[in-house]
């Protein structure tokens, strides 16, 4: 029996020696934590990786032949031979849990193999886990990584004070490399260099506790913990700057866990300004080591995101500051994992003279939720008295949670308004949500008859409610969706009144002859819409009536076009007029158009003075958002008219826009619209972007050239493509004109791409470029959506107004005639 034992003992541990088994391995990054490798086992007959999968319940996953490790230093791959517990190419769904266990199987590994890549070519992303350790974890950490990582201050707060990283650290929102690192006892000395060379010595003493005592050069030593804290009572002093003033930022930061082997090699940042409604992408760099920065320039503090992979990650910031941010990876992971848009984003710091803001304002995005699904479902069942009824409750909820976070954290000035402000324009953003869509949800559900119930004057209540004069209005998250809303509500029905709202009126002295009539007695055609403009001058000539100006602005589109085609006919008119007159009809028809400026002019003011009007009637005052629904609109007026003209409005215009800053903003969209130079085109500024563009097109020199962004996802892309098929058919192998098509390999997949050029674009001058090169080109080019089109001179400069897709024939025409 002894001897039993000990021949199955022996076995045992001749097993044992025959297999490598690595629990947790540890891994250098991954980009993506859906898949989490939780063993290895190395035999002699097969590499055995044991898989805990985290998803969103009832959705799947799939693995298959697609699936390998690679050998970290040799390249060579290894597919997937079986599984256990799991059904290869094959979509298996999560349990109510979320989670799967079970192994999949891969040929034996060479015993000199290191490391491996778990990699999956079809499954993305998502599925890859980089350096995977195949040694067994050192039993006791070194004194350097007990050390590491982000230290909080021990004060109310606890705020990010030194992040102390493998390949930099950061403290007092700058980066340091390290010059030295010495142990000395119980302690780590670093020496550490700044950008600009300057030098800073840390002394780190770990304490048995789970604290650290940090000592920087000569300051006092003080404890520091891992631990972020939760909103502790703090108090902070009122920030005296103005809310609107035009300065440069700075937003800079660390992601733990990045690498370029991720697949994305810079950032976005989208810079809005709410007051105009410009807003353009700015590129944020972001180095091998994981450091990333941006400057730009913004008008008020602003509430935005910082977009890697896809991945929106939150700050604030204020004009003239710099904002640090430390970014984990893993935690954005599991947000990107979980699938669903308000799962929070924890193990994000701040760091700066608004951190404690930036911390505030994310801890309240996860408390006033409104579920897009619960929304949808409201809109079709609710009547608008019953969603407030519905809802009132929780907007009620979130006011008293913004009142209790400012009371415990003592906040005041802006912290105390932004956080409040939050609360308010949420609800506000989803009661204008909410009657937005009813009449385009009444089509498509005919037979709904709850869509068909109108709100009346009493839903718009809320209004009174809104902090619609609170200039830090702007810096809210919801305020750029909130004041499109506004701009656009059914004031009519708000104000209690279900008619359309009038607008301007003018008089209008209608000719003694009719130039129409001269027109059709000639052989020229008219349209229905002329022949009844005709028939009215006719009916009557030499009156003075009574018009609407928006009919007139119209009536001049029709007089643009036919002066244009019928130019001998028009001098013809106005010979005969001059010798039956005698006077000159070229002084009738300037005085006409002066007439219609005029006119233009006024419509203009009245339109916006009228909406101003009427806001402030049922807010009960004038708040300080009127004056930002003029301005918002006022490029497209400006556009609209000639040089003098734009300026005599923009002179009628301070009666509705009294705020300094705002003012000098209408002034520089003036500026913008009409440039003192006059110049049709600009040059490009050098730099990265410019580089990029310029070695895409260099290929095409002494052309000029219609540049097409597009994508292979984007419908109006597409169909701009489409419609001008015989265009470029026509203009084939001009000596002196190019089409390019610039898309990116994230939104234009490859499979996707190809197959759309060889039916659409094949013989083109396409372009697929990495996103990071993709995103430069939209900072140069400043868009944002697409299509976005751009004309470019045979000497590389721009034009400013560079014709669509709807309207390029013409242009063409115009540039180089008929091609035959």
């Amino acid at each position: 029996m002894k001897k039993l034992i000990f021949l199955l003992l022996l076995c045992i541990t001749c097993m044992l020696q025959a297999q490598n088994v690595i629990d947790n391995p540890k891994f250098k990054f991954r980009s993506g934590s859906i898949y989490n490798i939780t063993r290895i086992e190395c035999t002699p007959d097969a590499t055995r990786l044991h898989i805990h999968v985290i998803f969103r319940p009832h959705w799947w996953v799939m693995l298959g032949k697609s699936t390998y490790l690679e050998d970290a230093d040799t390249g060579e791959k290894y597919y997937l031979t079986g599984s256990e517990g799991f059904e290869l190419n094959k979509e298996v769904y999560t349990p109510d849990s979320g989670t799967l266990d079970f192994v999949l199987l891969f040929p034996p590994l060479p015993e000199t193999t290191k490391e491996i890549h778990f990699l999956d070519d079809d499954e993305g992303d998502e599925s890859h886990t980089f350096y995977i350790s195949l040694e067994k974890k050192d039993a006791k950490a070194s004194l350097f990584d007990k050390v590491s990582g982000n230290w909080m201050g021990m004060n109310d707060y606890y705020e990010w004070a030194f992040g102390i990283y493998d390949s930099l650290a950061v403290m007092d929102s700058r980066f340091y490399q390290y010059e030295t690192i010495r142990q000395k006892g119980k302690s780590v000395l670093l020496t550490l260099k700044d950008d600009w060379g300057d030098k800073v010595e840390l002394e780190l003493t770990p304490q048995k506790n789970g604290l650290c005592r940090i000592k920087k050069d000569k300051e006092p030593a003080l404890l520091y913990s891992r631990d972020a804290g939760s909103m502790k009572a703090m108090q902070v002093e009122e920030n005296e700057s103005p809310v609107f003033h035009r300065d440069s930022v700075c937003l800079q930061g660390y992601i733990a866990g990045y690498d370029q082997k991720l697949g994305f090699t810079n950032g976005l940042i989208y810079v809005s300004n709410d007051l105009t409604r410009e807003d353009y992408p700015m590129v944020v760099t972001l180095q091998p080591n994981g450091r990333f920065e941006c400057k730009f320039e913004i008008n008020y503090p602003m509430v935005s995101s910082v977009v890697f992979n896809n991945d929106w990650i939150p700050f604030y910031i204020e004009p003239g500051q710099t904002v640090t941010m430390y970014v984990d990876w893993e935690a954005v992971m599991a947000r990107s994992r979980a699938r669903d848009y308000y799962y929070p984003l924890h193990n994000v710091h701040y760091m700066g003279s608004t951190a404690y803001i930036g911390k505030a304002l994310k801890y309240v995005d996860d408390l006033f939720v409104f579920r897009y699904e619960d929304f949808s479902k409201m809109q079709k069942e609710l009547t608008p008295a019953q969603f407030i009824e519905r809802c009132e409750p929780m907007f009620r909820r979130w006011s008293e949670q913004a009142d209790s976070l400012v009371a415990a954290n003592r906040y005041v000035g802006r912290a105390a308004r932004l956080v409040r402000n939050t609360a308010r324009i949420s609800q506000g953003y989803k009661m204008f949500d909410f009657v937005m869509d009813r009449s385009y949800l009444a089509q498509e559900n005919k037979d709904n008859e709850v869509l068909k119930v109108k709100e009346d004057s009493a839903y718009y209540g809320f209004l009174r409610q809104m902090p619609l004069n609170d200039s830090l209005i702007v810096a809210d998250k919801n305020f750029s969706g909130f004041i499109n809303r506004l701009e656009y509500m059914n004031l009519a029905r708000a104000l209690g009144d279900t008619t359309t709202v009038e607008r301007g009126k003018v008089p209008y002295k209608y000719p003694q002859k009719s130039i129409l009539t001269y027109l059709k007695k000639h052989g020229v055609v008219l349209t229905p819409e002329q022949e009844k403009m005709r028939k009215i001058s006719e009916e009557k000539a030499g009156q003075t009536v009574i018009r609407e100006i928006s009919e007139l602005i119209e009536e001049t589109k029709i007089w643009e076009e036919l002066t244009e085609k019928y130019k001998d006919l028009f001098e013809a008119y106005q010979k005969e007029n001059e010798s039956v007159d005698g006077v000159s009809a070229s002084i009738d028809e300037n005085q006409k158009a002066e007439d219609e400026k005029i006119m233009r002019i006024n419509h203009f003011f009245e339109s916006q003075k009228k909406k101003s009007e009427q806001l402030d009637s049922i807010v009960g005052y004038a708040p300080l958002v009127s004056q930002i629904i003029v301005l918002r609109g006022l490029l497209f007026d400006l556009e609209q008219l000639d040089r003098e003209s734009a300026r005599s409005l923009l002179d009628k215009e301070k009666q509705l826009i009294s705020h300094p800053f705002m003012f000098a903003e209408a002034e520089r969209l003036y500026t913008q619209a009409f440039p003192l130079q006059n110049d049709s085109t600009y040059a490009l500024p050098e730099g990265p972007a410019t580089e990029i563009f310029r070695n895409i097109i260099k290929a095409h020199a002494g052309k000029t050239l219609f540049v097409d962004f597009w994508a292979t996802f984007c419908g109006p892309c597409r169909g701009g493509i489409e419609r001008t098929a015989g265009l470029r058919q026509q203009y084939k192998d001009h000596p002196e004109f190019q089409f390019i098509y610039i898309t990116s390999d994230r939104e234009s997949p490859e499979k996707t791409y190809n197959e759309y050029v060889e039916k659409n674009l094949k013989g083109e001058a396409c372009y697929r470029i990495p996103q990071a090169d993709y995103n430069y080109l939209r900072q140069l080019f400043q868009f944002n959506g697409i299509p976005h089109y751009e004309w470019i001179e045979k000497d590389g400069t721009v034009l400013r107004n560079s014709p669509g897709a709807y309207d390029l024939e013409n242009y063409l025409k115009k540039r180089f005639g008929n091609k035959d």
